[in-house]
């Protein structure tokens, strides 16, 4: 069940092939020792024939491929290195030198034999995909520091302990651990192991013991693997091999393949009923490894059934009543000549994935995909530490994408697989650059990340035009593109604490434009609103009406100076818009070049209640610090735009310490805002201060007394609050 195994009808196929020619001695042990899965003897019997023929390329490449089998990479790449020079041997040895080059993290040499190998088969996706020069992995290789791995030693062990799934507020996973009780214990030939069965974990924030789950289903004599659930727990499906009443089931090339089954919970037996294979199944190719969506109606797995682009393929189907429609391939914009391996359909509906067939680490790289334009595309490699030189897989998230699951035979684990947990701290800024005329994507244009003055990530576009940086949350980032013979464009981009999708587009070498987009906060384009802008040094004013596309845009004189206004009519007597104003300047840019800015207007009305972002305070204290005046800063220019404007300026706590406290310390921060508003020249007749400690919470999460409250601390800071209420606007 682990990655190793599910490409075994491949290798055996192809080694079946080779072995239909005449062989004697050391090659034909070998060769017998194979096909029982004995790979240690295999691997002895064709090193004892390659050292009396060192030019007898069949033994080799036997050699070499039995060594993956085992993971021995280095004696593997040791082959592998001499196939690729040995005039007679097969290209595509070229291509298995590069990629045990690179599970042996020697990523210049492997993107080496990636380009030689590429000479050699132009035509080869895979070989492009690649291909490319010796630091394309190097950002890779660095930790962005978004995510936190740890290894679950507690529920690991020295054995194989892999693709974990959500089920219950913990998960089920699969070992080929030794176990008591259930079905009788049987050994797997290649592993002398037991076969992989279902294991849940429920308290897994207190990594304890992971329980087999018993009962006649779903554990049974061979693999059990892979799960994924409805929503509601009441159905699974599962990775199974292919067998009927304890009597395997082999193909025409005889080999069991793996299949997907389908049981029930019975909340009477308090177990799994109703086992059965889904009608997507076939005894002639493997279907396996499935992904629930949310809604239960679609069913995502790998296959390497007729028509895959590669080993294995990632295929969907949908639900129709009790029967899955045909399987559909999701394509060559995610599918590779490689494999692609253990799917899991998040929440937001990202696809991730492990595939050996893009540009990564090594063995198999964890990637994510969206859907857009009705395909599956862009997938994004996130790097170290979820990625390593070796296999990484069985990615799963939580519905918050701030932490999950994944498994990897990386160094210092404590088994074969091991199972590890992971935190995301960070979000990502993704997109594509385009032509602006065409949107045609523009592949190796240069992308800069920046923070003020300080760059903080380069990299090139893919051959889609392509990128993505690991970003932290809370942060004011610019995003900026530049091509030869086009214009530089660069946009905004603040992150809050969700994940950003931008689109550059690039026009073609002139002179200097300015592209502005005015939106409301929280909410979509300000539609009519109209932009002004005033060169400070000759006094031409330039106006445009936002439309729908949100674009308006202007040409710029270069060194020149100037002021950008947005206003709107509101349309009624109750509420105004805010009129924002900020200063731009051509001094810093050269010709060509696209400018991008995003401005955004506020909608205001009496009796509204506006949140203020972003302001924070040291534990049980009131004192304004740096950061939260910058936020007051905006409420006082607020006021100054609108000058009769009155205020009620609120404080609020969550449940926990004790009320009355809670009402003293909410009561002093918010006449601790009040006071910085008064010093920032707001009359104190228009403010009022209120603190509401914790009666006015946003949620559930009241805690007060007996009430015990099950809420996280991100729940909890929701309610942690400073916001003002308009009693006067105009």
């Amino acid at each position: 069940m682990t990655p190793r195994k599910i490409i075994l009808s491949v290798i055996l196929t192809t080694a079946t092939g080779l072995c239909g020619m005449a062989q004697s001695g050391a090659v034909a042990r070998g060769d017998r020792n194979f096909a029982k899965f004995e790979f240690s003897a295999a691997a002895e019997n064709y090193a004892s024939a390659v050292a009396k023929d060192a030019n007898n390329i069949s033994a080799r490449e036997k050699l070499a491929r039995t060594y993956v089998l085992l993971e021995d990479h280095r004696n593997a790449e040791i082959q592998y290195a001499f196939l690729a020079q040995m005039p007679k041997a097969p290209a595509i040895d070229m291509l298995h030198y590069g990629l045990e080059l690179r599970a042996n993290g020697k990523y210049a040499e492997a993107q080496k034999a990636f380009n030689d190998y590429l000479k050699a088969a132009p035509d080869d996706s895979r070989a492009k995909e690649l291909a490319g020069p010796e630091d394309k992995v190097s950002s890779l290789a660095t930790d962005n520091r978004v995510f936190e791995v740890a290894n679950m030693s507690a529920a690991n062990t020295e054995t194989s302990d892999m693709a974990p799934s959500f089920y219950n507020g913990g998960i089920v996973f699969s070992s080929n651990r030794d176990h008591y009780g259930g079905a009788a214990h049987h050994e797997d030939a290649w592993t002398s192991r037991s076969f992989y069965d279902l294991y849940q974990l429920s308290a897994t924030d207190t990594l304890a013991q992971p329980v087999y789950i018993k009962g006649k289903q779903p554990n049974r004599k061979f693999h059990e693997g892979s799960a994924t659930f409805t929503q509601d727990g009441k159905e699974m499906y599962f990775t199974r091999s292919n067998y009927v009443k304890g009597k395997a089931t082999k193909s025409q090339d005889k080999i069991v393949k793996l299949q997907i089954m389908h049981a029930d919970w019975s909340d009477a037996r308090k177990q799994w009923i109703n086992v059965k294979p889904i009608n997507l199944n076939s005894s002639e190719y493997n279907i396996a490894h499935p992904s629930l969506s949310k809604d239960g109606r679609k069913l995502y797995f790998i296959s390497d059934m007729p028509g895959s682009l590669g080993s294995t393929d990632l295929y969907v189907s949908e639900r129709d009543g009790g029967i899955w429609g045909a399987p559909v391939n999701l394509g060559k914009d995610v599918n590779t000549q490689g494999r692609e391996m253990f799917p899991f359909i998040a929440e937001d509906n990202t696809l991730y994935y492990a595939s050996d067939g893009l540009t990564g680490l090594g063995g198999l790289d964890i990637y994510a995909a969206t859907y857009t334009g009705g395909k599956w595309t862009n997938p994004q490699n996130p790097g170290t530490p979820i990625n390593t030189r070796w296999d990484d897989f069985g990615y799963i998230t939580n519905a918050k994408n701030t932490a999950g699951y994944l498994t990897s035979n990386r160094e210092r684990g404590k088994g074969e697989d091991d199972l590890y947990r992971f935190t995301r701290s960070g979000v990502t800024i993704c997109g594509a650059v385009v032509d602006a005329q065409g949107k045609a994507p523009l592949g190796g244009a240069d992308v800069r990340l920046t923070e003020g003055d300080n760059l903080i990530q380069k990299k090139k576009t893919g051959e889609k035009g392509e990128f993505c940086f690991a970003a932290l949350p809370n942060k004011d980032y610019k995003i900026s593109a530049q091509l030869k013979e086009y214009e530089t464009n660069s946009t905004s981009v603040p992150t809050g604490r969700s994940n950003q999708t931008v689109q550059l587009q690039l026009t073609k070498a002139g002179g200097i434009t300015l592209t502005v987009c005015v939106h409301q906060r929280g909410g979509g384009t300000v539609e009519g609103a109209l932009v002004e802008l005033t060169n400070k040094r000759t006094g031409t004013v330039k106006t445009c009406t936002i439309t729908a596309d949100c674009k308006c845009k202007f040409d710029l004189d270069e060194e020149a100076d100037y002021r950008l206004c947005a206003s709107k009519d509101a349309g009624n007597a109750r509420g105004s818009y805010t009129h924002p104003c900020q200063a731009l300047t051509t001094s810093d840019q050269v010709a060509p070049a696209n400018l991008y800015e995003n401005m955004e207007m506020v909608y205001l009305e009496e009796n509204m209640t506006v949140k203020i972002d972003n302001l924070y305070y040291d534990l049980g204290k009131w004192d304004i610090r740096p950061d939260a005046a910058r936020e007051l800063d905006k409420v006082v220019d607020l006021m100054k735009e609108f000058p009769a404007m009155q205020i009620e300026l609120s404080s609020h706590t969550d449940c926990r310490g004790n009320m009355l406290a809670n009402d003293e310390l909410s009561a002093k921060r918010a006449q601790a805002c009040v006071d910085y508003l008064i010093a920032n020249g707001i009359d104190k007749s228009r403010l009022t201060a209120i603190g509401y400690g914790e009666r006015h919470l946003v949620n559930n999460c009241a805690c007060e007394g007996k009430v015990k409250s099950q809420c996280t601390e991100e729940e909890h800071a929701a309610n942690r609050r400073t916001e003002f209420k308009i009693i006067k606007l105009k």
